[in-house]
């Protein structure tokens, strides 16, 4: 079955209870990775599934993208158990996995505190703390997670069973555009995590080296996106008669923007160095970020009463494009980022 078949037969007719958070696609993520949609090394290819599935459905997007995330911090492990067995299952669709780096790629940036602590009795390592918001989990999922010494600066990342003692799951429902993917708050309470379940004790390292594919998974959500929305523009030009050529939106300057965007974006994966290419992967996904905002207006206001509807198309790409300008890293937050970059890269532009 091609990607589009599978997302028109499998995905398609549950998108309004996804967005009213009645219906996570779990069975639809993992018959990607089972039928093998998604390779281990074609980056190229996974950004352009995540592309596809998000012009359907942004939600499940970006629980795709909160799997290959995680897949991330697997690869990027020494252990070969991490970077080799549990890394199989999940590209095996046979695991789930969530990120839970939110608040650590925050705290990086002083924006936040690490809600994560540890300490070690007995030469064993325990967990304290809430992360307030992990999605694409259950209690059969994993998820990566950093802490910080009671004690000291010392920042471990980890690998956590969500069914692990200790650990509290408490759906998080009712957030705009989250429902449908998973989230919940974490709670671990004196969690112990065994030695083979620790990644690194250089978590900020470990971090500064995933953090562009971190990034550049999430840019083709936003890509698919805002294709969706420039189609719902289109689809009701004439709508009235053709009273929408009264409206001042620019539609033919957001796809040329989006053209440019889409082509920059993959032009840049094809040079197969993204650690040196960060900043425009900042730039871009900021671009992609407002552009999805201002696409997803017109639409509303292009759309007519039909697009007022809760359950509108329109009005659910609203909601898709205010959770992705909330998505870590955040426009502000890319904005921080974009100054620091600047700074300390003056040569470039």
């Amino acid at each position: 079955m091609t990607l589009q078949a599978l997302i028109e037969n499998e995905l398609d007719p549950y998108l309004i209870e996804i967005d009213e958070g009645t219906h996570y696609p779990k069975n639809f993520i993992q018959t990607l990775f089972r039928d093998g949609y998604f390779k281990e090394n074609d980056l190229k290819n996974n950004l352009e599934v995540i592309e596809a599935v998000s012009k359907s459905c942004l939600t499940t997007g970006f629980c795709l993208w909160c799997q290959l995330a995680f897949s991330t911090y697997l690869e990027n492990a020494s252990q070969p158990h991490l970077n080799h067995d549990l890394q199989k299952s999940l590209l095996n669709g046979d695991i789930l996995g969530a990120t839970g780096l939110s608040n650590p790629m925050k705290s990086f940036n002083d924006l936040e505190s690490f809600n994560l602590s540890h300490h070690y009795q007995d030469n064993q390592f325990y967990v304290n703390g809430r992360l307030p918001a992990v999605s694409n989990i259950g209690t059969e999922h994993y998820f990566g997670a950093i802490s910080k010494s009671e004690d000291d600066d010392e920042l471990v990342m980890f690998i956590v069973h969500a069914n692990q003692d200790g650990i509290t799951l408490d759906e998080k429902s009712n957030f705009l555009g989250v429902n449908g993917s998973a989230t919940f708050a974490i709670t671990m309470d004196n969690v112990l995590i065994p030695e083979k379940q620790i990644i690194t004790h250089d978590a900020k390292t470990f971090a500064s080296d995933i953090r562009p594919q971190f990034v550049t998974l999430q840019i083709p959500i936003g890509i698919g996106s805002v294709r969706a929305s420039l189609d719902l523009i289109h689809k009701f030009s004439d709508a009235q008669n053709g009273i929408n050529k009264y409206l001042e939106y620019d539609v033919n300057a957001f796809e040329s923007q989006y053209k440019l965007i889409k082509q920059d974006f993959y032009n840049l994966v094809a040079k197969n160095d993204l650690q040196n290419h960060f900043g425009e992967l900042i730039r871009l996904k900021k671009e992609i970020g407002y552009l999805l905002l201002e696409v997803n207006q017109a639409s509303m206001v292009n759309g007519g009463s039909r697009a007022y509807s809760p359950k509108a198309p329109q009005a659910r790409k609203l909601k898709e494009g205010f959770f992705f300008a909330a998505l870590t890293p955040t426009l502000r937050h890319l904005g921080k980022l974009e100054e620091e970059f600047k700074t300390s890269h003056p040569t470039v532009n």
